[in-house]
């Protein structure tokens, strides 16, 4: 790592919505919608056993009601007419500000040493809702922090997002010693299931899910007890021409995300030039890297990552069982990552992290583990 003032991720805290359902249940949900249709079966088992996702978490608890007990979807079987963006994004403030206060006061409370007075920023992020004021207002006034916190909002960038975020708080941290950075990433994805038949959907509907994410930044090492990361050196590219083969655009029944067939391949081609950049501007090498975390948009995208960067599913342990157990959260994912590798007693030294978004975008991190 370089030199200069270090600036220490201390501490991560996840969380998800308390509801969750299996894969199998999904799967066997979406084929009782599909009626007869013996192609459309075909096509949603082998989409659902492909994911090798275990289980997601969200917001909606109607999918094992009677319909005549939902509260999200109309009253009927078929789940028609589809929930308006104005109706799911109503739910979206609604559990956010309640997710996102429980992630923030277990972060801080799971840190007794640590000060909350001293928090002088806080960034949230997210692009899967809007609200004003802001998910960071809530924050500030119900912890009872001072109501003169620094706030941003990184809002609709898509998975990548974490990774302006940390950057941002690193950057902070380097200006002002004084600095205490809170990161809060909440992404319900599970609003915006839409029964629509194009591919891009489909996939979005059996991969994506909820997941909130709160961390706390800065430059003392003492302000919180336990195994931390330094943070170094940021790097974003996007490739060319790819602006159509990843999007999320606003819909009227919720918003739209377009994921093509080319996705892992276009990551495939350009995540490695991007470390490579990295480390043009680092003192250490691929040879030197010790943790790898990527961000699991899907089981393609990680096998695709292990060709390009020449490691193995073992590297990846921690992508591939946050996918496994959550799903791909958008931005909240990689915290996930970073949060699973932070918690093994047996990994430290030098952290490769990246992420995808529309664009497409691929941002990346170089990082150190320190064991405390």
């Amino acid at each position: 790592m370089t030199s200069g003032q270090k600036v220490y991720l201390h501490k991560i805290v996840t969380l998800n919505p308390e509801k969750f359902y299996t894969q199998d249940f999904a799967l066997d949900f979406l084929l009782k919608l599909a009626g007869d249709s013996e192609k459309k079966r075909t096509f949603l088992t082998k989409l659902y056993k492909g994911t090798h996702i275990r289980k997601r978490h969200t917001v909606i608890d109607d999918y094992d009601k009677d319909p005549t007990e939902y509260t999200f979807y109309p009253k009927t079987p078929t789940l028609q007419p589809e929930p308006s963006t104005a109706v799911r994004n109503d739910l979206f403030i609604k559990e956010a500000k309640r997710l996102t206060l429980k992630a923030t006061k277990h972060l801080l409370d799971d840190a007794p040493e640590f000060e909350r007075e001293k928090v002088t920023h806080l960034i949230t992020v997210s692009c899967t809702g809007f609200v004003a004021p802001g998910l960071d207002f809530y924050l500030v006034r119900d912890l009872g922090l001072s109501p003169t916190i620094h706030r941003t909002n990184i809002g609709f960038m898509g998975c990548q997002g974490a990774f302006p975020a940390l950057k941002m708080a690193r950057d902070i941290c380097v200006a002002d010693s004084d600095a205490r950075v809170l990161v809060i990433n909440v992404e319900l994805c599970s609003v915006h299931i839409q029964q629509q038949e194009e591919l891009d959907v489909q996939v979005s509907n059996a991969i994506f899910a909820d997941g909130i994410s709160a961390a706390l930044i800065s430059s003392h090492y003492n302000d919180v007890k336990g195994n931390k990361f330094i943070l170094d050196k940021f790097a974003t590219s996007f490739a060319a021409d790819t602006e159509n083969d990843m999007a999320w655009r606003i819909g009227d029944q919720g918003f739209l995300m377009k994921l093509s067939v080319y996705v892992p391949q276009i990551v495939k081609e350009n995540i490695k030039p991007l470390m490579d950049n990295l480390f043009e501007h680092s003192d250490i090498k691929q040879e030197d890297i010790d943790i790898w975390a990527i961000h699991p948009g899907g089981r393609a995208i990680l096998e695709r990552c292990q060709e390009a960067l020449d490691i193995t599913r073992e590297d990846l342990d921690s992508s591939y069982r946050v996918m496994e157990e959550y799903g791909n959260m958008s931005s909240t994912t990689i915290m996930f990552v970073l949060a699973d590798i932070l918690d093994h007693p047996a990994k430290k030294g030098n952290v490769f992290a990246a992420a995808f978004g529309p664009g497409i975008t691929v941002e990346a991190g170089l990082m150190e583990k320190i064991i405390d």
